[in-house]
């Protein structure tokens, strides 16, 4: 009359072998997804140092487009009155 029943057991440990078996590999994944959210990061920071020095190379262009203008806009200025003071002067020689 009492019958030993083995099946209960042996379903509860392939039930326990299993969850062992989900939690290395979900152990796993974890490991893998931090290891990806480092690799991330670590691009994200190269990618942001790239583009501070993208716009530093940037800023420094413009200024110094900016004073080649202003030093062009000088010479055309400092042009202009040397051509102003010849034209005076031959004014001044074709007079009698």
């Amino acid at each position: 009359m009492s019958e030993i029943n083995v099946n209960p057991v042996s379903t509860e440990l392939a039930l326990l072998q299993r969850n062992a078996e989900l939690e290395k590999e979900n152990k796993q994944l974890r490991k893998e997804l931090l290891d990806q959210k480092i690799l991330l990061l670590e691009y994200n920071s190269f990618t942001e140092e790239k583009l501070e020095e993208a716009r530093v190379r940037e800023e420094n262009l413009i200024r110094s487009n900016e004073d080649f203008k202003r030093e062009m806009k000088q010479q055309a200025e400092e042009t202009n009155i040397l051509m102003k003071q010849m034209m005076e002067m031959f004014q001044k020689q074709a007079q009698p």
